[in-house]
Formats: structure tokens, C-alpha cells, sequence
């Protein structure tokens, strides 16, 4: 049974919208003191876009967060590392510099690209040899005009992204979130979870406006 592609890129939203993060929270944070927050560059392939995506995400909703070239000037300035494992004094000496309260750290844990394959079937057989799928969701685009017994089968991209929200002043985790999402490219897979993150912390931390 084939369906058309729009409903399954219907299906696809509708799965993704229902997705939410793994989240862990700590009970003794006092998320009414954090004011003013930096995001850092995530470690991994595409962290510069991770962290450009959840900036935008916290400032859609309501957040007070430092540029991210003033961030990144600030660190060359002061030959700090932007490692997700940056120590105590280090999120201190930061805090200091750039007037904020805690620090966003996190990392790209995945990233597969959205791919597109050539699946052909001979006439004297039921089951076509594919090369195996890798990725997310799969889906068809289709057949070929004058290739008969073919068509093109997509997988969207995935995404998988861990962070932490970091007290500049004790070095203790605040929050923690991770999350998998499937998009037709990777910004909108990063997009996806870094917007579903924000909206986990947005009943606990009241810098945010409430997501009806």
C-alpha cells in the first residue's frame, strides 16, 4: 500500500509534535535568581548551529541571553575553552565577565543527514535488494517517469542533542535535557529539539513566558 508523501509528512510533524525531551532537574535550584544566561557552542559536529538554534529558542521565549559573538569575542579575549566540560572556575569567570547567571552547555550525541535512494525491482522478482536506510524516518518520493518498476525512497535527518543550564556561581547543574528528533533537513531536526527543550523549562524557570 503506498501513500502520498504530503500525508506522510503530516504523519511525521504530528510524531514530532508529540515528542518531548528527557529532563532531570535539580531539586534544590532557584530558578527565580537566573536572570541573564549565555548559551555556549556545542561540542560536536554542528554545535555552532545547536547553539545559534537554542538561542533563538530561549529569546522566542522571553529570555534575557548574551549575543553569541559577544560570547565568543569574550572567550578568545580571555583564551577560555567552549568544551562542554568546562570546569567550576572557568563558568565563574565567565558569569563575572559577562553579567550572567548560568551557562547553557551541551552536544551534538548525533547527526545523520537526510538521504535519497534509488530503489528498482525486476520484473521476475517480488523484493528488491536496497542498500540499508540509515537515518530517520523513511518515506517515498515516488516513481520515476520513464523508469519503470523504480522509485525514490528518502530518510529524513536525525538529531540527537544533550545540555545542561549550569549555576555560574556553584558549578552545580540545574537542569539537564536530551532529546532525538527526526526533520527533512538537520536545522529543522535541531530546531525541533532545541524549541522542546525550552518549553520543558519554561513551567520551572519564570525569566520564560508561559507556552500556552
Amino acid at each position: 500500500m503506498k501513500f502520498p508523501r504530503n500525508c506522510l509528512i503530516a504523519a511525521l510533524f504530528f510524531f514530532s509534535a508529540c515528542a518531548a525531551p528527557r529532563t532531570a532537574v535539580n531539586s534544590r535550584a532557584d530558578f527565580s535568581a537566573i536572570k541573564r544566561v549565555a548559551v555556549l557552542t556545542f561540542g560536536g559536529s554542528g554545535g555552532e548551529l545547536a547553539a545559534d538554534l537554542f538561542t533563538q529558542s530561549l529569546l522566542a521565549h522571553g529570555a534575557d541571553v548574551v549575543e553569541r559573538q559577544q560570547l565568543s569575542a569574550v572567550m578568545q579575549e580571555q583564551s577560555l575553552s567552549s568544551s562542554p566540560s568546562f570546569d567550576q572556575a572557568t563558568a565563574k569567570q565567565l558569569g563575572k565577565l559577562l553579567g550572567v547567571d548560568a551557562l547553557f552547555v551541551g552536544s551534538v550525541a548525533a547527526s545523520t543527514p537526510p538521504s535519497t535512494y534509488l530503489v528498482s525491482t525486476s520484473d521476475k522478482t517480488l523484493i528488491a535488494s536496497v542498500t540499508q536506510l540509515a537515518g530517520g524516518s523513511v518515506y517515498s518520493d515516488g516513481s520515476l517517469l520513464g523508469m519503470p518498476n523504480s522509485q525514490l525512497v528518502s530518510t529524513t535527518a536525525d538529531v540527537s542533542l544533550v545540555t545542561r543550564m549550569v549555576d555560574v556561581e556553584t558549578g552545580s547543574i540545574l537542569w539537564s535535557a536530551s532529546m532525538s528528533y527526526d526533520g527533512f533537513d538537520i536545522q529543522t531536526a535541531m530546531f525541533g529539539i532545541t524549541d522542546a527543550f525550552v518549553t520543558s523549562l519554561a513551567p520551572i524557570w519564570p525569566a520564560l513566558s508561559r507556552i500556552k
